[in-house]
């Protein structure tokens, strides 16, 4: 990407339109894309009113309807949904989540076990730190050279 000091004039950041512009597109088009999966169908959408003040958000695998007695898998281990929406309470922030990449992070040791007991549906699931999210993925691209998605690779079971 050239010489640290070609991006700098005068001590200020150099506007690089023509790279700017291109990875700024790129962005555009991915949340096309999510929004695209979400108008067809293939998006879950989580509205979460705890959690505002952390990065940690419930992952539900597991629930218990009308507290039979009997967890069944639910939530992630059921969907068909390719990308997972967490949005949180009313600040007018979402976050867009493969769900084969969320899934993924099930396999780190910084994911919690956790169950919610209340009403009349408890659940189980993992707490995802969304920081630890994103070091689980960096951390996978760093060992593969790039993000193998879901059924690429076996350990990801």
């Amino acid at each position: 990407m050239g010489k640290p000091d070609d991006d700098v004039i005068d001590g200020k950041a150099e506007p690089r339109f023509d790279r700017d512009f291109s990875y700024g597109k790129q962005g555009e088009l991915l949340i096309g894309d999510y929004l695209e999966k979400l108008a067809r169908g293939h998006g879950q959408v989580e509205v979460k009113r705890k959690r505002i003040i952390d990065l940690k958000f419930f992952v539900e695998t597991r629930c218990d309807k009308g507290r039979r007695g009997t967890f069944e898998p639910s939530g992630i281990s059921t969907t068909t949904a390719t990308t997972w929406v967490y949005v949180i309470g009313d600040t007018g922030i979402a976050v867009f989540v493969p769900t084969d990449i969320l899934r993924a992070i099930f396999t780190d040791r910084m994911t919690l076990n956790v169950a919610c007991e209340q009403g009349n549906c408890p659940t189980k699931g993992k707490l995802v730190d969304f920081y630890d999210l994103i070091l689980h993925l960096e951390r996978n691209r760093a060992n593969r050279g790039h993000w193998s998605r879901e059924g690429d690779d076996e350990d990801d079971e």
